[in-house]
Protein backbone atom coordinates (compact mmCIF):
# COMPACT_ATOMS: atom_id res chain seq x y z
CA UNK A 1 0.00 0.00 0.00
CA UNK A 2 1.68 3.16 -1.27
CA UNK A 3 1.89 6.60 1.34
CA UNK A 4 1.10 10.17 0.07
CA UNK A 5 4.29 12.09 0.75
CA UNK A 6 3.77 14.50 3.46
CA UNK A 7 4.59 17.12 1.09
CA UNK A 8 2.14 17.13 -1.31
CA UNK A 9 -0.81 17.84 1.35
CA UNK A 10 0.78 21.74 2.09
CA UNK A 11 2.05 22.05 -1.54
CA UNK A 12 -1.67 21.66 -2.50
CA UNK A 13 -3.34 24.21 0.28
CA UNK A 14 -0.99 26.54 -0.78
CA UNK A 15 -1.77 26.48 -4.20
CA UNK A 16 -5.68 26.19 -2.74
CA UNK A 17 -4.85 29.46 -1.25
CA UNK A 18 -3.16 31.48 -3.87
CA UNK A 19 -6.26 30.58 -6.06
CA UNK A 20 -8.84 31.74 -3.83
CA UNK A 21 -6.96 35.28 -3.39
CA UNK A 22 -6.57 35.35 -6.85
CA UNK A 23 -10.60 34.58 -7.15
CA UNK A 24 -10.77 37.45 -4.55
CA UNK A 25 -9.02 39.77 -5.74
CA UNK A 26 -10.66 39.35 -9.94
CA UNK A 27 -14.09 39.69 -7.89
CA UNK A 28 -12.70 42.68 -6.29
CA UNK A 29 -12.03 44.24 -9.62
CA UNK A 30 -15.20 43.17 -11.41
CA UNK A 31 -17.03 44.79 -8.58
CA UNK A 32 -14.97 47.65 -8.84
CA UNK A 33 -15.57 48.02 -12.62
CA UNK A 34 -19.30 47.43 -12.09
CA UNK A 35 -19.61 50.41 -9.99
CA UNK A 36 -17.78 52.40 -12.21
CA UNK A 37 -20.07 51.37 -14.99
CA UNK A 38 -23.00 52.12 -13.10
CA UNK A 39 -21.88 55.16 -12.44
CA UNK A 40 -21.13 55.72 -15.89
CA UNK A 41 -24.54 54.67 -17.32
CA UNK A 42 -25.93 57.03 -14.07
CA UNK A 43 -24.02 60.12 -15.77
CA UNK A 44 -24.90 59.06 -19.37
CA UNK A 45 -28.41 58.55 -18.22
CA UNK A 46 -28.09 62.02 -16.67
CA UNK A 47 -26.65 63.53 -19.73
CA UNK A 48 -29.69 61.41 -22.03
CA UNK A 49 -31.88 63.38 -19.84
CA UNK A 50 -30.50 66.63 -19.76
CA UNK A 51 -29.83 66.36 -23.91
CA UNK A 52 -33.28 65.18 -23.97
CA UNK A 53 -34.36 68.36 -22.13
CA UNK A 54 -32.05 70.37 -24.14
CA UNK A 55 -33.20 69.61 -27.24
CA UNK A 56 -37.02 70.50 -26.46
CA UNK A 57 -36.42 73.25 -24.92
CA UNK A 58 -34.75 74.07 -28.73
CA UNK A 59 -36.97 72.32 -30.56
CA UNK A 60 -40.08 74.59 -28.73
CA UNK A 61 -37.71 77.65 -29.51
CA UNK A 62 -38.03 77.22 -33.43
CA UNK A 63 -40.91 79.20 -35.11
CA UNK A 64 -41.24 76.48 -37.31
CA UNK A 65 -42.95 72.68 -36.77
CA UNK A 66 -39.95 70.13 -36.76
CA UNK A 67 -40.72 66.37 -36.19
CA UNK A 68 -37.50 63.88 -35.93
CA UNK A 69 -38.09 60.59 -37.25
CA UNK A 70 -36.26 57.21 -36.23
CA UNK A 71 -37.08 54.08 -38.49
CA UNK A 72 -39.87 55.82 -39.64
CA UNK A 73 -41.35 56.39 -36.54
CA UNK A 74 -41.96 59.98 -34.26
CA UNK A 75 -39.55 60.51 -31.85
CA UNK A 76 -39.46 64.34 -31.10
CA UNK A 77 -41.77 66.84 -32.14
CA UNK A 78 -42.01 70.77 -30.88
CA UNK A 79 -45.49 72.83 -29.76
CA UNK A 80 -45.39 74.41 -33.45
CA UNK A 81 -46.14 71.02 -34.81
CA UNK A 82 -48.33 69.64 -32.22
CA UNK A 83 -50.70 72.89 -33.22
CA UNK A 84 -50.23 72.26 -36.82
CA UNK A 85 -50.53 68.61 -36.85
CA UNK A 86 -53.16 67.04 -34.51
CA UNK A 87 -52.71 64.05 -32.90
CA UNK A 88 -49.06 63.38 -33.45
CA UNK A 89 -47.58 61.09 -30.85
CA UNK A 90 -44.24 59.89 -29.95
CA UNK A 91 -43.29 56.20 -31.36
CA UNK A 92 -46.03 55.80 -34.07
CA UNK A 93 -45.32 55.71 -37.44
CA UNK A 94 -45.03 59.23 -39.43
CA UNK A 95 -47.58 59.65 -42.18
CA UNK A 96 -48.38 62.72 -44.43
CA UNK A 97 -51.90 63.95 -42.80
CA UNK A 98 -54.59 63.06 -45.27
CA UNK A 99 -56.08 66.73 -45.14
CA UNK A 100 -52.86 68.01 -46.76
CA UNK A 101 -53.39 68.55 -50.33
CA UNK A 102 -50.41 68.78 -52.98
CA UNK A 103 -49.26 71.88 -53.69
CA UNK A 104 -47.24 73.43 -57.00
CA UNK A 105 -43.78 72.18 -55.58
CA UNK A 106 -42.09 68.82 -54.20
CA UNK A 107 -42.47 70.24 -50.94
CA UNK A 108 -45.82 72.49 -50.89
CA UNK A 109 -48.84 71.20 -49.49
CA UNK A 110 -52.36 72.98 -48.99
CA UNK A 111 -54.52 72.95 -46.10
CA UNK A 112 -57.98 74.45 -45.83
CA UNK A 113 -58.86 75.91 -42.31
CA UNK A 114 -61.32 78.17 -41.36
CA UNK A 115 -59.65 81.30 -42.13
CA UNK A 116 -58.76 80.25 -45.75
CA UNK A 117 -56.28 77.49 -47.47
CA UNK A 118 -52.50 77.96 -45.98
CA UNK A 119 -49.83 76.81 -48.32
CA UNK A 120 -47.41 74.67 -46.39
CA UNK A 121 -43.52 73.84 -46.59
CA UNK A 122 -42.33 70.68 -45.87
CA UNK A 123 -38.77 69.51 -46.53
CA UNK A 124 -37.48 66.17 -45.46
CA UNK A 125 -33.67 65.94 -44.17
CA UNK A 126 -32.49 62.03 -44.26
CA UNK A 127 -29.70 60.74 -42.09
CA UNK A 128 -29.74 56.94 -42.11
CA UNK A 129 -32.87 55.80 -40.24
CA UNK A 130 -33.23 58.95 -38.87
CA UNK A 131 -34.79 62.19 -40.70
CA UNK A 132 -35.77 65.67 -39.72
CA UNK A 133 -39.22 67.62 -40.83
CA UNK A 134 -38.87 70.80 -41.18
CA UNK A 135 -42.51 72.58 -41.71
CA UNK A 136 -43.63 76.23 -42.82
CA UNK A 137 -46.66 78.26 -43.23
CA UNK A 138 -45.10 80.06 -46.37
CA UNK A 139 -48.90 81.57 -47.19
CA UNK A 140 -47.80 85.02 -46.08
CA UNK A 141 -44.51 84.51 -48.45
CA UNK A 142 -46.45 83.37 -51.07
CA UNK A 143 -49.28 86.34 -51.24
CA UNK A 144 -46.16 88.65 -51.25
CA UNK A 145 -44.39 87.08 -53.92
CA UNK A 146 -47.56 86.90 -56.27
CA UNK A 147 -47.67 91.00 -55.09
CA UNK A 148 -44.79 91.52 -56.70
CA UNK A 149 -44.88 89.15 -59.63
CA UNK A 150 -48.24 90.91 -60.47
CA UNK A 151 -46.94 94.50 -59.86
CA UNK A 152 -44.28 93.61 -62.11
CA UNK A 153 -46.29 91.98 -64.97
CA UNK A 154 -48.27 95.38 -64.73
CA UNK A 155 -45.11 97.57 -65.07
CA UNK A 156 -43.98 95.52 -67.77
CA UNK A 157 -47.59 96.50 -69.42
CA UNK A 158 -46.87 99.85 -68.19
CA UNK A 159 -44.01 100.31 -70.87
CA UNK A 160 -45.24 98.68 -73.39
CA UNK A 161 -48.12 100.47 -73.51
CA UNK A 162 -47.45 102.27 -76.83
CA UNK A 163 -46.90 98.67 -78.05
CA UNK A 164 -50.25 97.74 -76.23
CA UNK A 165 -52.37 100.59 -78.17
CA UNK A 166 -50.35 99.83 -81.58
CA UNK A 167 -51.07 96.09 -81.06
CA UNK A 168 -55.20 97.02 -80.56
CA UNK A 169 -55.66 100.17 -82.82
CA UNK A 170 -54.17 98.42 -85.98
CA UNK A 171 -57.04 95.75 -86.29
CA UNK A 172 -59.56 97.85 -84.72
CA UNK A 173 -58.60 100.61 -87.51
CA UNK A 174 -59.40 97.89 -89.89
CA UNK A 175 -62.44 96.46 -88.23
CA UNK A 176 -63.71 100.36 -88.71
CA UNK A 177 -62.95 100.56 -91.94
CA UNK A 178 -65.06 96.80 -92.62
CA UNK A 179 -67.66 98.08 -90.61
CA UNK A 180 -68.21 101.47 -92.54
CA UNK A 181 -68.00 99.17 -95.83
CA UNK A 182 -70.81 97.36 -94.47
CA UNK A 183 -72.66 100.62 -94.30
CA UNK A 184 -72.95 101.58 -97.98
CA UNK A 185 -76.36 101.25 -99.23
CA UNK A 186 -75.59 100.01 -102.61
CA UNK A 187 -73.47 97.65 -101.64
CA UNK A 188 -73.50 94.31 -103.58
CA UNK A 189 -74.48 90.35 -101.42
CA UNK A 190 -71.14 89.39 -102.37
CA UNK A 191 -69.20 91.92 -101.15
CA UNK A 192 -70.97 92.76 -97.60
CA UNK A 193 -70.78 89.27 -96.99
CA UNK A 194 -66.73 89.22 -97.85
CA UNK A 195 -66.27 92.37 -95.34
CA UNK A 196 -68.44 90.86 -92.95
CA UNK A 197 -66.81 87.93 -93.14
CA UNK A 198 -62.92 90.06 -92.68
CA UNK A 199 -65.06 92.07 -89.97
CA UNK A 200 -65.01 88.80 -87.99
CA UNK A 201 -62.01 87.90 -88.64
CA UNK A 202 -60.73 91.05 -86.69
CA UNK A 203 -63.05 91.30 -84.24
CA UNK A 204 -61.95 87.29 -83.06
CA UNK A 205 -58.06 88.33 -83.52
CA UNK A 206 -58.86 91.61 -81.11
CA UNK A 207 -61.04 89.29 -78.66
CA UNK A 208 -57.96 86.26 -78.54
CA UNK A 209 -55.58 89.39 -78.05
CA UNK A 210 -57.55 90.92 -75.05
CA UNK A 211 -57.43 87.30 -73.96
CA UNK A 212 -53.94 86.67 -74.17
CA UNK A 213 -53.51 89.96 -72.33
CA UNK A 214 -55.13 88.93 -69.34
CA UNK A 215 -53.76 85.71 -69.04
CA UNK A 216 -50.68 87.79 -68.96
CA UNK A 217 -51.19 89.55 -65.91
CA UNK A 218 -52.97 86.25 -64.35
CA UNK A 219 -51.45 85.18 -60.64
CA UNK A 220 -50.49 81.99 -59.88
CA UNK A 221 -52.36 79.04 -60.61
CA UNK A 222 -55.70 78.09 -58.48
CA UNK A 223 -56.50 74.58 -59.25
CA UNK A 224 -54.05 72.27 -59.26
CA UNK A 225 -53.68 68.20 -60.55
CA UNK A 226 -50.81 65.74 -60.35
CA UNK A 227 -50.35 64.21 -63.77
CA UNK A 228 -47.21 62.52 -65.80
CA UNK A 229 -45.15 65.39 -67.54
CA UNK A 230 -45.47 63.15 -70.68
CA UNK A 231 -49.04 63.59 -70.51
CA UNK A 232 -48.88 67.22 -70.63
CA UNK A 233 -46.21 66.78 -73.60
CA UNK A 234 -48.83 64.62 -75.42
CA UNK A 235 -51.87 66.67 -74.72
CA UNK A 236 -49.40 70.03 -76.19
CA UNK A 237 -48.52 67.98 -79.29
CA UNK A 238 -51.96 66.56 -80.17
CA UNK A 239 -53.49 70.29 -79.98
CA UNK A 240 -50.91 70.85 -82.85
CA UNK A 241 -51.23 67.74 -84.82
CA UNK A 242 -52.95 69.50 -87.39
CA UNK A 243 -50.49 72.69 -87.92
CA UNK A 244 -47.95 70.53 -88.19
CA UNK A 245 -49.58 68.46 -91.02
CA UNK A 246 -50.52 71.38 -92.96
CA UNK A 247 -46.81 72.09 -93.03
CA UNK A 248 -45.58 68.78 -93.53
CA UNK A 249 -43.48 68.87 -89.96
CA UNK A 250 -42.72 65.90 -88.36
CA UNK A 251 -42.50 65.76 -84.88
CA UNK A 252 -40.12 63.26 -83.07
CA UNK A 253 -41.09 62.44 -79.74
CA UNK A 254 -38.40 60.87 -76.71
CA UNK A 255 -40.98 60.62 -73.49
CA UNK A 256 -39.15 59.11 -70.79
CA UNK A 257 -40.52 60.84 -67.79
CA UNK A 258 -43.56 58.59 -67.55
CA UNK A 259 -43.19 58.35 -63.67
CA UNK A 260 -42.41 61.96 -63.54
CA UNK A 261 -45.85 63.33 -61.51
CA UNK A 262 -46.30 67.39 -61.45
CA UNK A 263 -48.25 69.12 -59.67
CA UNK A 264 -49.80 71.74 -62.03
CA UNK A 265 -52.94 74.00 -63.77
CA UNK A 266 -53.32 71.55 -66.36
CA UNK A 267 -54.80 74.24 -68.90
CA UNK A 268 -51.85 76.70 -68.40
CA UNK A 269 -48.99 74.67 -68.37
CA UNK A 270 -50.24 73.13 -71.77
CA UNK A 271 -50.77 76.04 -73.23
CA UNK A 272 -47.56 77.32 -72.48
CA UNK A 273 -45.91 74.08 -74.47
CA UNK A 274 -48.79 75.03 -77.17
CA UNK A 275 -47.24 78.30 -77.48
CA UNK A 276 -43.51 77.02 -77.95
CA UNK A 277 -44.25 74.21 -80.10
CA UNK A 278 -46.33 76.62 -82.23
CA UNK A 279 -43.05 78.75 -82.25
CA UNK A 280 -40.74 75.75 -83.37
CA UNK A 281 -43.15 74.94 -86.04
CA UNK A 282 -43.84 78.48 -87.28
CA UNK A 283 -40.34 78.45 -87.61
CA UNK A 284 -39.63 75.47 -89.61
CA UNK A 285 -39.82 74.80 -93.21
CA UNK A 286 -41.70 72.01 -94.48
CA UNK A 287 -40.33 68.57 -94.24
CA UNK A 288 -38.45 69.67 -91.32
CA UNK A 289 -38.27 67.90 -87.74
CA UNK A 290 -38.77 68.88 -84.39
CA UNK A 291 -37.37 67.23 -81.38
CA UNK A 292 -39.64 66.63 -77.98
CA UNK A 293 -37.25 64.74 -75.48
CA UNK A 294 -38.39 64.47 -72.01
CA UNK A 295 -36.48 63.20 -68.48
CA UNK A 296 -36.45 63.57 -64.80
CA UNK A 297 -33.28 65.34 -63.08
CA UNK A 298 -33.50 64.91 -59.78
CA UNK A 299 -36.53 66.37 -58.62
CA UNK A 300 -37.84 68.39 -61.88
CA UNK A 301 -39.15 66.83 -64.84
CA UNK A 302 -36.92 68.06 -68.29
CA UNK A 303 -38.56 68.80 -71.55
CA UNK A 304 -36.88 70.07 -74.67
CA UNK A 305 -38.13 71.01 -77.71
CA UNK A 306 -35.24 71.34 -80.39
CA UNK A 307 -35.96 72.70 -84.34
CA UNK A 308 -34.01 73.24 -87.13
CA UNK A 309 -35.23 76.04 -88.26
CA UNK A 310 -32.75 79.57 -88.81
CA UNK A 311 -32.96 79.69 -85.05
CA UNK A 312 -33.45 83.31 -83.10
CA UNK A 313 -31.94 86.65 -84.26
CA UNK A 314 -29.55 87.98 -81.88
CA UNK A 315 -31.13 91.34 -81.37
CA UNK A 316 -34.49 89.15 -80.21
CA UNK A 317 -32.75 86.35 -77.79
CA UNK A 318 -32.85 88.79 -75.14
CA UNK A 319 -36.21 89.75 -75.29
CA UNK A 320 -37.59 86.76 -76.70
CA UNK A 321 -39.58 86.28 -73.51
CA UNK A 322 -40.85 90.24 -73.32
CA UNK A 323 -44.68 90.82 -74.12
CA UNK A 324 -44.93 91.60 -77.78
CA UNK A 325 -41.61 90.47 -78.75
CA UNK A 326 -42.15 89.01 -82.23
CA UNK A 327 -40.88 89.19 -85.41
CA UNK A 328 -44.23 88.15 -87.33
CA UNK A 329 -46.67 89.77 -89.26
CA UNK A 330 -49.24 87.40 -87.97
CA UNK A 331 -48.37 87.30 -83.56
CA UNK A 332 -49.38 89.02 -81.51
CA UNK A 333 -46.04 88.63 -79.30
CA UNK A 334 -47.37 87.49 -76.13
CA UNK A 335 -47.31 83.65 -76.57
CA UNK A 336 -44.06 82.78 -75.14
CA UNK A 337 -44.37 85.25 -72.63
CA UNK A 338 -47.44 83.79 -71.01
CA UNK A 339 -45.63 80.80 -71.55
CA UNK A 340 -42.55 81.95 -69.46
CA UNK A 341 -45.64 83.29 -66.47
CA UNK A 342 -46.72 80.11 -66.49
CA UNK A 343 -44.14 77.91 -66.20
CA UNK A 344 -42.40 80.23 -63.33
CA UNK A 345 -45.86 80.45 -61.89
CA UNK A 346 -45.29 76.56 -60.88
CA UNK A 347 -41.85 77.00 -59.66
CA UNK A 348 -40.13 75.81 -62.94
CA UNK A 349 -37.82 77.55 -65.31
CA UNK A 350 -37.81 77.93 -69.04
CA UNK A 351 -34.82 78.89 -71.20
CA UNK A 352 -33.61 79.44 -75.15
CA UNK A 353 -30.64 79.11 -76.94
CA UNK A 354 -29.15 78.76 -80.62
CA UNK A 355 -27.97 75.88 -81.50
CA UNK A 356 -24.67 75.95 -83.38
CA UNK A 357 -25.85 73.56 -86.18
CA UNK A 358 -28.36 75.89 -86.30
CA UNK A 359 -32.42 76.16 -84.98
CA UNK A 360 -33.43 76.88 -81.56
CA UNK A 361 -33.14 74.70 -78.56
CA UNK A 362 -36.43 75.39 -75.46
CA UNK A 363 -35.33 73.80 -71.93
CA UNK A 364 -38.81 73.52 -69.60
CA UNK A 365 -38.26 72.74 -65.85
CA UNK A 366 -40.65 71.82 -63.69
CA UNK A 367 -40.73 70.28 -60.22
CA UNK A 368 -42.15 67.07 -59.65
CA UNK A 369 -43.68 65.62 -56.80
CA UNK A 370 -41.64 63.74 -53.75
CA UNK A 371 -43.30 61.48 -51.28
CA UNK A 372 -42.51 63.36 -47.91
Amino acid sequence: MSETPEIEQPAKASELAGAFELFVEASQALEQQYAALSRKVEDLSADLVQANDRLTVLLNALPAAVVLIENDHISHFNQAAALLINGLQTGTPWQTPSSWRPGNGPDEYHLNTPSGTRTLQAQRVQDGQRSVIQIQDITANLRTLEESERVDRLAAMGKMSAGIAHQLRTPLSTALLYSSHLCTPDLGTEDRVNFAQKLQNQLVHLEKMAGEMLQFVRARPQKTQIIALDELVQEAMQTLEGLSQSKKIVIQAELNAADCLVSVERPSVVSALVAILENAIQHSSDGQTIHVRTQTDHLRGILTIEDNGPGIASDMLPRLFEPFATNRVTGTGLGLAIAQNAIRSHRGEINVQNKAEGGALFTVALPSMANL
